[in-house]
């Protein structure tokens, strides 16, 4: 099974790699803040700029997830009304 026949089962295929990349940029801004977290003694200018990038980083990740879940409720929220219009 590839990931792609896996994610099709859920939802467009389109929309599940778009939030798969939204949670990974969100996973990696964890590693982004760790590393500033052990360079801050040596390079405290760094480690600064490390956990602001992180944080950028994290809020454009979870705003990729949201924009999906939006997007995943609105086509919900379409498919409800259509069938009870008729």
């Amino acid at each position: 099974m590839t990931i792609r026949s896996y994610l099709d089962r859920f939802v467009h295929p389109w929309v599940a790699a778009i939030a798969t990349v939204g949670a990974l940029l969100w996973l990696a801004s964890f590693v982004v803040a760790a590393i500033g977290l052990g360079i801050r003694t040596s390079s405290p200018l760094w480690s600064i700029q490390l956990f602001a990038a992180s944080g950028y980083l994290g809020l454009f990740g979870m705003g990729t997830i949201a924009a999906c879940a939006l997007w995943l409720g609105g086509v919900r929220v379409v498919q409800v009304t259509r069938r009870f219009a008729g």
